[in-house]
């Protein structure tokens, strides 16, 4: 993956934003409607970037990466970028990301520290303390194509995370930015790379070239002839840069020095772009204005300590960049939200909140976890309140601080009920006892079952539980269940529960002659199944339980006696139904186990249970 990503060419480029630290980067926006910052393409965010269309994030990632070169310089005067996304070269193999730089040069103006030499106009501005043009300051144009196109780097991306999280087939577009507005703010020479003439007629000197020198020759860029410069701009060895702050850091670095100083890129073919405007290609670690994308250092390393050496006023420390929070609704317990953050010169970070509404929650109901560039905000309001807030999340390095503030809002969401039993639809008996259960949760209140209203469209209210069991009058119920949480919000379900009868006064249930024979016609006297057993003894052996009532009126006495010693004496035959009802013996804990006989057992209970 390294040598395949070594193909892809950063060229002088920049890119920015506006930025709420003293300093001031501004993107003016160059695309047309549908197209780079304003493509409308709906993605979902990722990696702490809030936006939520392609096109939001190309900003978001520029507006954070002005944000993080903010913090490093040190600017009264407003920096302008022209930017835009247009298709760029791009192969199977190696891609052009970005282009950009300085959109003018100055010389000679107000606290210009060198006469007669040519200094970027970000930094020309910075300098004078006033904006010298009324032009932007810098110019980027990159790659569109890079997004969704098999033909452009096998299908390599845009990542668009601020995290440095970037998956196996992206590319980081806030690391390419972070390169591009170091261009822009002069990490670049203006040196014709073809001749190596000075810029400008009569040829003068830049900013950038005078911490150059050919060590082979012992010379400053400056000294040289056009032909010696133009020989040093290949000379990958001998190209080196003096300037005092980047060599009095390089003792980290095992690769990329050469006899105490850094070497600047300079390949054996001029690479337009590239030669000179970078830090060599074999740093060692890598750098940020290497001429190509070799990992995702963490900060602009040593350019910080270049753009001091050209001009630049940097901070003393570095305030913390603290990526966009957006405006959040909630409804629940608690919630969390990603944001990115990152410190140049810091990994002790603290933090403190503050809330415009302490009801709805304060303080002890924020916490930020996490660890890197990806940190997460965890909200949990007070329970049962609904309101809004403006929150204000601070973090400080010891040394300076930063606050970033959104808008919460917290919504009642409406409780959810489900009904276990019965099933919609369901029959029964009249007599039969049904059974309600259901399960009813609420996003704020937690569980909220027991406090379930039951109801039917015709015996009114039954009840309130998560189980209650009763009986039904005969007809088609309408239930209803129904739950209210602690907001007001109330959910109710209905669902059918029908309960038969006999409404042809046949002696059988209405539901059992409608599930054995589809009709209420039949009278009871017919037999459906053949067995010898008419219809009605069918319908009531099913019914019978062994209760030792054998003329089936209702209670256990001596006529039921008399029935059951005709029985025993072979004066009776016993019919199906009676063997059910007069079968109570043997008794088993005093229950019932039917043998499936009548006998003197059976005659002995019944004459006991009718005396009694």
């Amino acid at each position: 993956m390294k040598n395949f990503i070594k193909n892809i060419l950063i060229c002088t480029c920049a890119f920015a934003v506006n930025a709420t630290y003293a300093t001031q980067i501004t993107i003016v926006n160059l695309d047309g409607a549908g197209e780079g910052f304003n493509d409308n393409t709906p993605v979902l965010p990722v990696g702490g970037n809030t936006g939520e269309t392609i096109g939001s994030q190309r900003l978001k990632v520029f507006q954070y990466a002005a944000k993080i070169w903010e913090s490093i310089i040190d600017d009264d005067v407003e920096i302008k970028v022209d930017a835009n996304f247009d298709p760029l070269t791009c192969s199977s193999s190696s891609a052009v990301l970005g282009s950009a730089g300085t959109v003018n040069l100055n010389r000679d103006f107000t606290n210009a520290p060198i006469s007669r030499t040519w200094y970027p106009i970000a930094l020309a501005n910075s300098l004078a303390g006033s904006d010298l043009s009324s032009l932007s300051d810098i110019k980027a144009t990159f790659n569109v194509d890079l997004d969704n196109n098999n033909n452009c780097l096998n299908n390599t991306n845009w990542y668009y995370g601020l995290d440095g999280n970037k998956p196996w087939n992206g590319l980081e577009l806030l690391q390419v930015v972070m390169h591009e507005i170091g261009h822009g703010l002069g990490f670049q020479t203006f040196v014709n790379l073809q001749t190596g003439s000075k810029f400008g007629t009569p040829g003068r000197n830049d900013a950038y070239m005078l911490n150059l020198e050919d060590h082979s020759l012992g010379k400053t860029w400056a000294s040289l002839s056009n032909s010696e410069r133009l020989a040093s701009i290949t000379d990958s060895a001998d190209l080196h840069w003096i300037g005092s702050n980047v060599t009095a850091n390089i003792g980290q670095y095992t690769a990329g020095i050469n006899q105490g100083h850094v070497r600047q890129y300079a390949p054996s073919s001029v690479s337009s772009g590239s030669s000179v405007s970078h830090f060599d290609s074999a740093m060692s670690p890598n750098e940020l204005m290497e001429p190509f994308i070799t990992s995702t250092p963490e900060g602009p390393g040593l350019a910080i300590d270049l753009m001091k050496d050209i001009g630049w006023q940097i901070f003393s420390s570095f305030v913390p960049v603290l990526g966009e929070i957006s405006d959040q609704t909630m409804s629940g317990s608690s919630s969390q939200v990603e944001f990115a953050l990152k410190d140049l010169d810091s990994s002790s970070l603290s933090f403190s909140f503050d809330s415009s509404n302490p009801s709805l929650i304060n303080s002890s109901g924020l916490s930020v976890t996490g660890t890197g560039r990806l940190r997460v905000l965890n909200i949990t309001p007070n329970t049962g309140v609904v309101g809004s807030a403006l929150i204000t999340l601070n973090v400080s390095d010891g040394v300076n601080a930063v606050s970033e503030s959104f808008q919460l809002t917290t919504t009642n969401s409406v409780p959810i009920i489900t009904v276990i039993s019965p099933a919609d639809g369901a029959n029964y008996i009249l007599g039969d006892t049904v059974s309600f259960q259901v399960a009813a949760t609420d996003t704020e209140d937690g569980e909220l079952s027991e406090n379930t209203q039951w109801a039917s469209s015709i015996d009114g209210e039954l009840g309130i539980g998560t189980l209650i069991n009763t009986q039904l009058t005969l007809g088609a119920h309408s239930i209803t269940a129904s739950i209210t949480d602690s907001g007001g919000l109330t959910s109710s379900t209905n669902f059918l529960v029908n309960v038969y009868g006999d409404a042809d006064a046949d002696g059988m249930n209405d539901l059992w002659e409608l599930d054995n024979f589809s009709t209420l016609n039949r009278d009871g006297t017919g037999d459906f199944d053949l067995d010898g057993i008419n219809d009605l003894d069918e319908y009531l052996i099913l019914i019978a339980v062994p209760d030792g009532d054998l003329n089936r009126d209702g209670v256990v006495n001596v006529i039921d006696i008399l029935i059951a010693q005709q029985i025993l004496n072979g004066l009776k035959i016993i019919t199906p139904v009676q063997l059910v009802h007069g079968d109570i013996s043997p008794l088993v804990n005093d229950v019932s186990v039917p043998d499936g006989q009548f006998d003197i057992g059976d005659v002995m209970l019944i004459t006991k249970k009718a005396t009694n």
